[in-house]
């Protein structure tokens, strides 16, 4: 079974920060405004976006995106590979 490498966890400038600030109740940019200013500093942003990709991850900020953001970059991947493919 695969699993994803969270290694990179450990580095992560949001350790030890409430989920609160990246899971806000309601989704719109001004809620997540202080999760992407802590994605915005930290080491592992591009290990983190990717496994919330690849473990489609549905809320939240990750990586510096928050679910709205992650989607529409899920759509430009997969129009990407549609044209690569054919």
């Amino acid at each position: 079974m695969w699993e994803p490498d969270t290694d990179w966890r450990k580095d992560a400038a949001c350790s030890g920060v409430a989920s609160d600030v990246f899971f806000p109740a309601v989704e719109d940019e001004t809620a997540s405004t202080k999760a992407k200013a802590i994605c915005e500093a930290c080491p592992v942003q591009e290990a983190c976006l990717q496994y919330s990709l690849s473990t489609n991850q549905a809320a939240g900020v990750w990586g510096g995106l928050d679910a709205s953001e992650r989607r529409r970059l899920r759509r430009r991947i997969r129009e990407r590979d549609r044209r690569k493919a054919s």
